[in-house]
Formats: structure tokens, C-alpha cells, sequence
């Protein structure tokens, strides 16, 4: 294990990735080239071959290019992306990859046919305190589920899911956070599962979301293999942070809803219990009708369709000729209006409060 001579400057020199945004870097100590990684945990490493990702996003949200041997500070997490790389936090230290441009280290262990091979990294160690401790996200996480909520009914919470990865989800959130804003309402969004990354983040806030947080926000590097509980807790933090200022909360599950955490989620959680409206993302009418179909037989209604699917009339049209369900955001629909319809009962009350407000 190294001393704390000179750690203080390599932090200070390094790229600082967005996922380990919540850090307090000023209490690391030392540095740890012998400690088995486990999610969550910091680690300083150095890029030793340019691969997919060229750029790290920083914790300001810039992507800064990255060279061989530059110095990062990333976290270890697991990843699942169908259209990028599977990984999994390594046993050792040993030579891994960075998997994602927020800032995950990992091993890849299988990719899409169109990525690259990853970016390789070598770890120097995992930071540690004056105590030993390993810094982890988790240890800057907001202890407990956070609040109950008030007496008062919590905010309609509005969920997205969708049929696989680049399906159209987040613009659909946006989408939904432009629409809500027109409407009156203070709308929160939330990210509740994925990799690292402020991208989406971003797309809320632009769309006139009042606050965006996700996983990180509560010490998570990824999702991906944690347990329904753990998740169910996570969540429940991040709908008590928002919820004092939301008249309405737009969430994102991230990937389809065949991967492990998500599926689980929609069929066995406390997520359940929270949906006030679920619109789901398609690609294409087949697989935007099976999504339906799939949720339907998990007791799921979803309120709406959109995604990619509604980038072809054509597409929505023969999405249309096979199921009821209504199509949000295509070029046929006036979306204020439908999203009125479907969530009245949420917009209803909040704009009363408002008005009385005034």
C-alpha cells in the first residue's frame, strides 16, 4: 500500500469521472495496489491503449480526450449495454477496460459487433482513508430510504420503460418533462437504473425538469447485478429527495424490459406500488406491440407507446392497425393534449394547488 506522499497531487492531476461525482476525494490517504475491487469502489488507473472510448466524461460534464497514460479516477461497476459492452468488476487489479465514458471500470467480456475493442486501463489501487477504509460511493450515499413521504398522496410518478437500449426512452422522458412544464407542473426526473453517465441527466434538465438525479446520487456506479431489494431501496431515497418539490415525477429504467434488474422491477418490487402511468419505448411496431402484450401479462397497463417507433408514420400506422394503445409524440397527435388525457388525475390537483397558490 502506498503512503499519502504525492496522492494528493496525482488526484489533483488525474481526470475525475462523472460517476464519482459524490465523492469527497479530500479524505483519501493512500493507495491500495493489492485490494480485490468491489462496485462502488474508487480507484486512480492509467490509460495504456486507446480503445471504443477516447473521451471521459468529467464530473462537470465535459468530455475531456483522453491519451495513453493519462491518469483517471473512476469507480468499479458492473455493465450491461446490448449495443455496447457486458462486464463485470474484476477479482483482481490486474490490466481492465473502461466500459463507459462516465467513468466505469470493468472487464469486458462481450461486446456488440459495432463497438470496438474497449479502451484498456491499468489500476494503480484503490483509495483508501487515514482509517484504511476503502473509499466507496456508497459512503456518500443518503443513509436509510430517506423520508416517509408526507401525509399528503406522493407525486404521480410516470415510468418509462422500453423494449431495449437506444430505444427512444430518454427523449421520450423529455419529451414528457416538455409537455408537463406547459401544463404547470414542477416535474422531477429520475434515472433508476444504468451505467454512470450525466448525458441523460442533462436531457432533463433541459427539458425543464426542476431536479434530475439518479443512482449515483444515492452511491451506485451501476445497476447491473444488484438485487430488487437494494434497487427498491435506492429508489426510494431518490423518490423522497425529489418529492418535497415535485408536483410529478418522470422516471427512466434503463435497457429493455427482458434485462434482469428491470424485469424484476416491473414484476416484483416496490417500483410497482409507485407507478402512477407507465409509457413504454418501441423500436418497431412488432416489437413495441410484444413490450404491451409482455406487461400486460405482468398486471402492467401501459398508458401510451412512443420511442423510435414514432420516427415512421408508416411504423406508427401498422403499430396502430394491431393495438389500442395510444401513440404519444408522433406526427398525427397533438402530445399536450393526449398527455392531459393520460395523466389528468396527477395535472388536476397540482394546478388547483397553484392557482390557490397565487
Amino acid at each position: 500500500m502506498s503512503s499519502a506522499v504525492g496522492l494528493s497531487s496525482q488526484i489533483d492531476s488525474a481526470h475525475r469521472s462523472f460517476a464519482t461525482r459524490i465523492a469527497d476525494l479530500g479524505v483519501a490517504a493512500s493507495l491500495d495496489s493489492n485490494a480485490r475491487p468491489s462496485p462502488g469502489d474508487l480507484c486512480l488507473a492509467r490509460v495504456t491503449r486507446l480503445g471504443q472510448h477516447r473521451h471521459i466524461e468529467l464530473v462537470t460534464g465535459r468530455r475531456a480526450q483522453l491519451n495513453v497514460d493519462d491518469t483517471v479516477i473512476l469507480a468499479f461497476g458492473n455493465r450491461y449495454a446490448t449495443d455496447q459492452y457486458e462486464a463485470l468488476v474484476p477479482p483482481t487489479l490486474d490490466s481492465c477496460h473502461l466500459v463507459a465514458a462516465g467513468g466505469i471500470a470493468s472487464m469486458a467480456v462481450t461486446r456488440h459487433v459495432d463497438m470496438k475493442p474497449p479502451t484498456v486501463i491499468q489500476p494503480l489501487g484503490i483509495l483508501r482513508d487515514a482509517n484504511g477504509a476503502v473509499l466507496n460511493l456508497s459512503r456518500w450515499g443518503w443513509p436509510g430510504v430517506g423520508a416517509p413521504m408526507s401525509a399528503s398522496s406522493p407525486p404521480h410518478m410516470v415510468v418509462v420503460a422500453g423494449a431495449s437500449m437506444n430505444a427512444g426512452k430518454t427523449t421520450l422522458c423529455a419529451n414528457v418533462i416538455r409537455t408537463l412544464r406547459k401544463c404547470g407542473l414542477n416535474v422531477a426526473a429520475l434515472k433508476l437504473t444504468g451505467t454512470g453517465s450525466g448525458g441523460d441527466l442533462w436531457k432533463y434538465l433541459d427539458a425543464g425538469a426542476i431536479e434530475a438525479m439518479d443512482f449515483g446520487n444515492v452511491g451506485l456506479a451501476s445497476t447491473a447485478g444488484m438485487e430488487v431489494p437494494a434497487l427498491d431501496a435506492a429508489i426510494g431515497r431518490l423518490c423522497a429527495a425529489v418529492s418535497p418539490r415535485a408536483d410529478i415525477i418522470v422516471a427512466e429504467l434503463a435497457d429493455g424490459i427482458l434485462q434482469r434488474e428491470t424485469s424484476q422491477l416491473l414484476q416484483s418490487s416496490n417500483l410497482r406500488a409507485r407507478i402512477g402511468s407507465l409509457l413504454f419505448a418501441g423500436s418497431d411496431p412488432l416489437g413495441t406491440m410484444a413490450g404491451v402484450e409482455l406487461l400486460g401479462r405482468w398486471g402492467l397497463d401501459v398508458s401510451a407507446v412512443s420511442g423510435l417507433l414514432v420516427t415512421s408514420p408508416l411504423a406508427v400506422r401498422e403499430f396502430s392497425s394491431h393495438c389500442n394503445t395510444p401513440v404519444i409524440f408522433d406526427d398525427d397527435a397533438d402530445p399536450q393534449a393526449i398527455a392531459a388525457h393520460l395523466f389528468a388525475p396527477a395535472i388536476a390537483q397540482p394546478v388547483k394547488k397553484h392557482a390557490a397558490q397565487r
